[in-house]
């Protein structure tokens, strides 16, 4: 920073239009040298036609294309339109002076009246005529490009009803590109001539106006993509101001669409920001990448993988001593699990342990299936209700916690209860049997024996496993809802804190498949509001999601879908009702491999389409293709690199491919 002998800063005493430049401007022929490159003024002449809504930058179909005729302009162009304005009267005056001109009979005298007519009638009608001058800055490393450049962005302009100067017809070039600078224009040496500004009607100035583009976004760096312009386009689910219900979001994107690249730089993204206290639901390690990236720079990591040998522990019942504490009716049953779904009100919900329970064991008693749970009664659930609490202060009494096995022997106490009915005894004892399942074997090495709750920490990634696999519905079923059990203590343990929970479940349509789990996540996410806690579903498959799913989804504000096809359209309205201007939108994201995939946001307060283009880090993290396996693979082999470094070799190669040094 220099300055001067007084110590003020050296800026003070110099002109700033002077510092603008490395060097001093100069003309050469019809063009001005700035910097040592030339650049030139191209003005419109004349609009051969009205000109389009948004013509200039907003998108409009053309042929099979949808683009801004800004995006066809040669690189470096700049568009600068001038608007004098003009009084109505005084251009009402100089209709007159023209129409008493033209007497005599000739064609040319009656069709300048007819014309001074037409103006006038639409001046009656509120509309104006301005004085304005359309052009286009253009320049070029040199001349030669600058006359290409220049002979395309006229052919461009002509091919759109804008009639540009013919190239070397306009008079005074150099005075010309001076006239038409930003604000530099004097109408006063215009007012009588109006030798260099022509009348519009406003309308059609309205429509040339960069006014019509490509949105931005919000602002807010929670989330970021581009416009199919470059501009980053920004927005945040979980800031305040963008969202108006909450912060959950449904993610689609079709096999190929790169959600994986997608999900890894949000969460990020999200972790660089407001380090919430993420955990991560998948099939197929996506995302243990990530989990070792983020391990590497300081964020504590918490792997889980439900395969046999894991020694992982899910203890459903574990918190069922806190029942006893409660003011508890087992024989107060609510009509389902989604009682109270038709309020609205998200913020309100308490958390109901009895019921979480109840619909754990009903998932063990009824395999997850759907006709089975359909034939449990009332009194069934009664009966489960009262099995857990009874198993509850069995086994508090003896100092330990409760396992699924209590469950069982309280089932089988019940229905050989002198005070049962006998018809009652053998549908207890069915479901005794039933739960005898979940006691042994793989299932009870998961699900029967005492653990501690998860440790906490900054990334907690589960991996489903062999529970991911068919015929595992049940067992996955309750693996989630032992999840959703430990998110929701942390969320009430640390309601006070300003830290978040996101809860992000990848492949989810294998999660809500389950008719109870959907139900059992409504009831979830009405409360995770207060608590702070933030549902991502991630899918490649809308058709999968059950009906029962529909007012989960509903209750979701932010939905992102990449590159849908017109059927996954018709599987989104199934769940929530699209415009024909939202169909139109979804139908014309495109996709280019290896180079970006568009999508639409659509939210209570934006819908938007912007384009994917993942930084190459992220975009190494989430390859999960077999071939990028390979090269993974390949590069560990030749330099003993772990995986986490080939990736990020990996990401090293894309960065130079794009031109990042």
């Amino acid at each position: 920073k220099q300055t001067s002998n007084d110590g003020l800063p050296e800026l003070a005493f110099n002109d700033f239009s002077e510092d603008l430049f490395y060097s001093q401007p100069k003309n050469e022929g019809n063009y001005w040298y700035f910097d040592d490159q030339p650049h030139e003024v191209v003005v419109v002449n004349n609009l051969r036609k009205q000109p389009e809504v948004g013509l200039m930058t907003g998108e409009i179909t053309r042929g099979r294309n949808i683009n801004a005729l800004f995006d066809l302009l040669p690189e470096s162009t700049i568009m600068a339109i001038t608007i004098v304005i003009h009084p109505q009267d005084k251009l009402e005056a100089h209709l007159e002076k023209i129409s008493s001109r033209a007497v005599g009979e000739n064609f040319e005298s009656k069709y300048l009246k007819e014309d001074c007519q037409t103006v006038q009638s639409y001046l009656k009608e509120g509309h104006k005529l301005y004085q304005a001058a359309i052009a286009f800055y253009v320049r070029g490393k040199d001349e030669k490009e600058l006359r290409t450049r220049s002979r395309q962005l006229r052919t461009i302009l002509l091919s759109n009803n804008l009639e540009p100067v013919k190239e070397n017809a306009e008079i005074a070039p150099l005075n010309s590109y001076l006239r038409w600078l930003p604000m530099n224009f004097n109408p006063q040496m215009d007012a009588k001539s109006h030798y260099y500004t022509k009348y519009y009607f406003v309308q059609h100035l309205a429509n040339l106006l960069p006014i019509f583009g490509r949105d931005t976004g919000t602002g807010n760096p929670g989330i970021t993509y581009f416009n199919r312009g470059g501009a980053p386009f920004n927005f945040d689910p979980f800031n305040r101001k963008d969202r108006t219900k909450n912060a959950h979001k449904l993610l689609l994107g079709p096999t190929g669409s790169g959600k994986s690249a997608t999900l890894c730089g949000q969460l990020c993204q999200a972790m660089a920001v407001y380090r919430p206290r993420t955990f991560v639901v998948e099939a197929g390690n996506s995302f243990g990448l990530l989990a070792d990236y983020a391990e590497r720079f300081g964020l504590t990591v918490n792997r889980i993988t439900l395969a046999p040998n894991s020694g992982i522990v899910l203890p459903l019942f574990s918190e069922a001593h806190r029942l006893l504490d409660m003011e508890l009716n087992p024989e107060d049953v609510p009509e389902d699990i989604e009682d109270n779904d038709d309020t609205d009100d998200e913020g309100d919900m308490q958390r109901d342990l009895l019921a979480e329970m109840e619909l754990t064991a009903r998932l063990m008693i009824t395999g997850g299936e759907k006709k089975e749970d359909e034939k449990m009664s009332r009194a069934d659930r009664a009966a489960i209700r009262r099995a857990i609490l009874n198993a509850a202060r069995q086994t508090k009494s003896e100092g330990r916690q409760t396992l699924t096995e209590d469950i069982k022997n309280a089932l089988e106490a019940l229905s050989h209860d002198e005070h049962t009915r006998e018809e009652r005894r053998t549908r207890l004892a069915e479901m005794a049997e039933s739960l005898e399942m979940f006691c042994t074997g793989v299932n009870g090495q998961f699900f029967n024996r005492e653990g501690a709750i998860w440790p906490e920490a900054d990334l907690t990634l589960v991996d489903l496993a062999m529970f991911a696999r068919e015929g595992y519905e049940a067992e996955l079923a309750i693996s989630y809802i032992s999840l959703i059990n430990h998110i929701n203590s942390l969320g009430e343990k640390y309601q006070h804190s300003d830290r978040m929970i996101l809860n992000v479940t990848d492949e989810s349509h294998i999660i809500t498949a389950n008719p109870l789990l959907a139900k059992f996540l409504v009831k979830g996410s009405k409360m995770w509001r207060k608590l702070g806690i933030w549902l991502w579903l991630a899918t490649q498959n809308m058709d999968d999601f059950p009906n029962e799913a529909a007012k989960l989804l509903s209750m979701v504000e932010w939905w992102e879908l990449l590159n849908v096809s017109a059927s996954e359209i018709d599987e989104i309205n199934r769940f929530r009702k699209l415009s024909e201007a939202q169909k139109t939108m979804l139908l014309s994201a495109k996709k280019s491999d290896r180079k970006y995939t568009e999508g639409v946001v659509l939210a209570t307060n934006m819908e938007a389409l912007f384009r994917v283009v993942p930084p190459s880090l992220f975009l190494a993290l989430g390859m999960t293709e077999k071939h990028e396996k390979a090269e993974r693979k390949q590069l560990m082999m030749q330099h003993g690199y772990t995986e986490l470094d080939a990736a990020l070799e990996v990401a090293a190669r894309i960065d130079k491919a794009r031109g990042i040094h």
